[in-house]
């Protein structure tokens, strides 16, 4: 099995996304002057260097130790963590790689190379649906050759063929797209053209090696080891990311919370802060503080059990109309909300939702979900946010809409959010 991954690897069916060693963004031209750079920074471009060493000899197993290493040193630094989710699909980590070209994604949100990388990552661990996610915003902009094939691992050979075709005719076409159009028949059942396809860079005495090859590619087997054996690789058991590396917010300003009567309590707006995912599989421990909270280190916040909402009457709260009364709608399951601020009680939390919905345009499909916290040294909060988003890039393009009404927000993952039970009493007005 892992002669064919070779072979398959070394056969042209490769993606334009897939190739280590890259250098990372801002940081190209520095090595030059690094007695002007502070310490950290030259650190860092030694690391790297030692990093991009271990990859020409082929040591992928040290260069992604001394990638996490990096990584841990610059944590912001999206070339950086962009050779760390390369290095792990070359060390078969498709978790954790998903994990890294999700935080480059959060750095640099307009990197196609990440978000197909990401798509593949995605496709490993069997997350189809959001794979296909991730292709459908690049099938406009990426190459049709990387996106085709990226789609027909993703179990759409058909909608890979409707890419690749057309690119396969173009007259400064290459083999890898004539192989890669070749391999999507083959993923469709269709022989007699991945044949002929394929024919057209293969010659006759390998041609029936290659197909064979493919045949066994195609072979039920989970999209595990598809990806692996397009990659070259072995699939290894994955722990996920370390929790030392997540893309950790900057440290916002505390907001104040003034006493105030019900019926005037402001919603608390800080300033915008960057949109920032938290690593999967750390939902237990909160990494970032709210726009109203201020950033633990070293100690993770304690969330309080999920328990209802408890309201007090709101007497003097009253629309300039009778509100239209609707259901509510579930809020979905998904892993990542969309915080938009935290509030000494419950009642501060309803006059928020109210305020914001107005002020950013929420509409029925965007349901509030709460949960509390409580930090070290301050009384309980109760975070709002909208929720909930299946990928961490659903989420940031909500947040980047209250952005650019002037709110602040930024994403990370549930941790004990649950719906709220008066999103109906306070709807947009009618």
């Amino acid at each position: 099995m892992k002669s064919i991954a070779f072979k398959i690897a070394a056969s042209g069916l490769v993606m334009g996304t897939t190739v280590v060693g890259c250098a990372p963004a801002g940081h190209v031209d520095r090595t030059a002057s690094l007695d002007a750079t502070p310490v950290a920074e030259r650190n860092a471009l030694k690391l790297y260097e030692r990093t991009q060493s271990a990859v020409q000899q082929g040591n992928h197993s040290e260069a992604l130790t001394l990638a996490e290493r990096l990584v841990e040193l610059a944590p912001r630094d999206a070339g950086y963590r962009m050779l760390l989710g390369d290095l792990y699909l070359k060390n078969g980590r498709f978790i954790s790689a998903e994990s890294a070209f999700s935080d480059v994604l959060t750095l640099d949100p307009r990197n196609p190379r990440a978000s197909l990388s990401l798509a593949l990552a995605l496709t490993a661990q069997g997350k189809t649906q959001l794979a296909l996610g991730e292709l459908d915003e690049l099938s406009e902009t990426a190459a049709p050759g990387d996106v085709g094939l990226a789609y027909a691992l993703a179990g759409q050979p058909q909608r890979a063929i409707t890419m690749l075709e057309p690119a396969a005719r173009e007259p400064n076409a290459t083999g890898r797209v004539r192989q890669n159009l070749a391999l999507a028949y083959a993923l469709a059942g269709d022989w007699q053209k991945a044949r002929v396809t394929a024919s057209q860079d293969v010659s006759p005495a390998d041609l029936s090696e290659r197909l064979a090859q493919w045949a066994e590619f195609a072979s039920p087997g989970g999209n595990r080891n598809q990806v692996a054996m397009l990659l070259g690789v072995t699939a290894a058991e994955d722990p996920g990311q370390p929790v030392r590396l997540a893309l950790a917010a900057e440290e916002p300003q505390a907001a104040v919370f003034a006493e105030a009567p019900v019926s005037k309590a402001p919603v608390v707006i800080a300033a915008p802060a960057p949109v920032v995912p938290i690593a999967p599989d750390v939902a237990a421990e909160v990494q970032y503080a709210a726009a109203a909270e201020t950033l633990v280190k070293a100690q993770p916040a304690v969330i309080a059990a999920p328990a209802p909402v408890t309201l007090a009457p709101l007497p003097a709260f009253a629309p300039s109309k009778t509100p239209r009364i609707e259901a509510a709608r579930p809020a979905g399951n998904g892993r990542f909300v969309v915080q938009i601020g935290a509030y000494k009680n419950p009642v501060q939390v309803e006059i928020a939702w109210s305020q914001a919905q107005e002020r950013f345009g929420f509409g029925p499909d965007k349901q509030p979900v709460s949960t509390t916290v409580k930090l070290p040294g301050r009384a309980m909060l109760h975070r709002l946010s909208v929720g909930s988003f299946e990928a961490p890039r659903q989420a940031a393009r909500v947040c980047q809409s209250i952005k650019a009404k002037g709110g602040a927000c930024f994403v990370r993952t549930r941790a004990g959010d649950a719906p709220v039970q008066w999103a109906a009493r306070h709807t947009a007005r009618g």
